[in-house]
């Protein structure tokens, strides 16, 4: 692992977890929430600074951050804590509106998708060009791979592919490869050659590099140049794509499959430094896809995660009284523990694959 590689992974994070967590507290500071700390990482305070208002740290641990606003009911402050008791309850989050409570939740969501687009629309723009979804169509196959044993040859053309009692017609590259992840050994597939189909079977082969099961053939994908103005269009066609991907991924998670393609810190790290050898267009493409992650994650209705928080309010709002404030604190110390032991078993599959088991 290259310096160049750690520096690029510890500025993505840095990136995408000040740009969240500011959007809390711009948008709580704009309702008169009063917020004591704004910090970076967690853990021991390695750097702090105080503001007018606001305390800004640095902490040692670089997953995460946290905007410590007054009258949150996280378990992260009580009435006994000495700062809130200075602070007038008019300014404190829990004497705000609803609707003020789920933006302040919402902000930081938002700014994850807006710095994801803003990057999109900028790389766009940079380019002038935009790149056709390639069809899945041999253009070259590499020696010694799966589609050489599987006999394709230059120009045919992927039709079906059947695993698992599951058939898709990709209709693109990415569609075949979506389906390769998830359904990684034998495959059954239909080629079509000079007009002709036929059927073979091909095994799809690990590739470190890309972290991905891949079948040994390259296709050809066209740049098209286009005007300034398409650029906002383009990019709003990656957010959305990017967004579309996750969400798929995400259901795919939840009902049991694809669990040993989770990635954690490891598995980002690791891909992070490959990217940023790539060129600053890879890397910030990345930047862009992590922070529609990090913004889709934390809409998760999980009482630890700002979609959980959310999902609070709208419960109090429906029943017209308030749960009852330990039991809330309690339920997010569970959920966080849930949540670690997510992390923990990434972390398992992102060691499993850098030693290739």
């Amino acid at each position: 692992m290259s310096i160049l590689g750690i520096i690029a992974f510890i500025v993505l994070l840095s990136v995408i977890i000040v740009v969240h967590e500011l959007g809390h507290m711009l948008v709580a500071k704009h309702f008169g929430v009063y917020c004591h700390e704004f910090s970076l990482g967690m853990g021991p305070v390695l750097y702090q600074k105080k503001g007018k208002e606001t305390t800004y740290s640095i902490r040692a641990i670089p997953f995460g951050g946290y905007v410590l606003m007054a009258g949150e009911e996280d378990g992260s402050q009580d009435d006994e804590t000495e700062w809130l008791k200075e602070v007038p309850e008019n300014r404190k989050l829990t004497s705000k509106p609803t609707y003020q409570k789920v933006l302040v939740m919402l902000a930081g969501v938002i700014m994850n998708f807006l710095l994801a687009w803003v990057i999109f629309i900028g790389i766009s723009l940079v380019n002038g060009y935009r790149q056709s979804d390639p069809l899945p169509v041999v253009y070259e196959v590499i020696e010694n791979s799966p589609a050489s044993e599987a006999g394709l040859q230059k120009d045919d053309e992927i039709i079906s592919a059947r695993a698992d009692g599951e058939e898709i017609k990709p209709e693109t590259q990415y569609d075949l490869l979506k389906f390769v992840q998830l359904h990684h050994d034998t495959l059954e597939i239909t080629v079509s050659r000079d007009g002709q189909e036929f059927e073979t079977t091909i095994t799809p082969e690990y590739d470190k590099e890309s972290q991905g099961y891949t079948l040994g053939y390259i296709v050809a994908a066209y740049l098209e140049p286009i005007p300034w103005y398409m650029s906002f269009v383009e990019g709003t066609k990656d957010l959305w794509d990017s967004t579309v991907e996750i969400y798929q991924s995400l259901g795919l998670l939840l009902s049991g499959q694809a669990l040993d393609q989770l990635s954690g810190p490891v598995g980002i790290l690791n891909v992070t430094a490959r990217t940023a050898e790539l060129g600053l267009n890879a890397y910030l493409s990345l930047v862009g896809l992590i922070s529609v992650n990090v913004g889709i994650f934390n809409l998760i209705p999980i009482p630890a995660l700002d979609g959980g928080r959310v999902l609070v309010l709208l419960i109090e709002k429906i029943l017209r009284r308030k749960i009852n404030t330990a039991l809330v604190e309690n339920v997010i110390m569970i959920s966080f523990v849930l949540l670690l032991g997510l992390m923990i078993f990434a972390t398992y599959n992102d060691i499993l694959r850098l030693v290739g088991m």
